[in-house]
């Protein structure tokens, strides 16, 4: 039998890593490009609402998705620019 050990955990001895400048500025531009993924997902849930309803598919559980997600999106932005600051 094959003894296991386990690797340490993040943010404990001999495996934390320290945020430098450019980590911090990737880590702010990932979250600036992710808040413009969100505003498209918006803009598209909001044209996807406005769609004329003769249309067969269920536009409003797309759109309501989509607005959902592009929320969700800004949420976690907000939080990882809280958490640079």
């Amino acid at each position: 039998m094959v003894k296991r050990t386990s690797s340490p955990r993040r943010g404990t001895r001999g495996n934390s890593r320290l945020a430098t400048p450019d980590r911090l500025d990737t880590v702010q531009n990932a979250s600036w490009e992710l808040s413009a993924i969100g505003e498209c997902l918006a803009a598209i849930g909001r044209d996807l609402e406005l769609a004329p309803c003769d249309q067969k598919s269920p536009v409003s559980g797309t759109s309501n998705a989509l607005n959902w997600l592009a929320s969700e999106i800004d949420r976690r932005c907000v939080l990882i620019d809280e958490v640079l600051s």
